[in-house]
């Protein structure tokens, strides 16, 4: 059980921190390219979609490691102190504040993605059963 509430607890801290770049690239201080990519880091980290698919045996999971830390390592490099202080003290009390709506936000983000893929699934059924007659 205490192995349990400790990965629980990391896993609301990695949360937490992916949720205070957000802030931090909110933040009208930040230089654009600093922006880009903390952009694409994020977007990548959260996506479901790969360059290299999980499937893959080692590089699934190694292009994932690689394109994040590496896009985590360089943002935290280029942010200023205050502004990543400042959104982690803002992305703390905002994720303790409201447990149950991350829990909304994320079931909302899969029953969209569970609609695209049952309209892409059904698109190419139609499609592949159009071609045939």
């Amino acid at each position: 059980m205490a192995q349990l509430n400790s990965i629980k607890q990391k896993t609301h801290e990695l949360n937490t921190e992916v949720y205070a770049l957000y802030l931090a690239y909110r933040d009208s201080r930040v230089k654009w390219y600093v922006r880009l990519l903390l952009a694409v880091a994020i977007s990548y980290a959260v996506s479901p979609i790969d360059f290299i698919p999980d499937l893959t045996a080692v590089f699934g999971f190694l292009d994932d490691i690689v394109v994040v830390a590496l896009g985590l390592n360089i943002s935290y490099q280029l942010l200023s102190k205050n502004v990543l202080g400042h959104a982690r003290l803002q992305a703390f009390e905002e994720m303790s504040a409201s447990g149950e709506h991350i829990a909304d936000a994320y079931k909302i983000i899969g029953y969209v993605w569970a609609i695209a893929f049952a309209v892409l699934a059904l698109v190419l059924y139609k499609f592949l059963h159009m071609s045939m007659f």
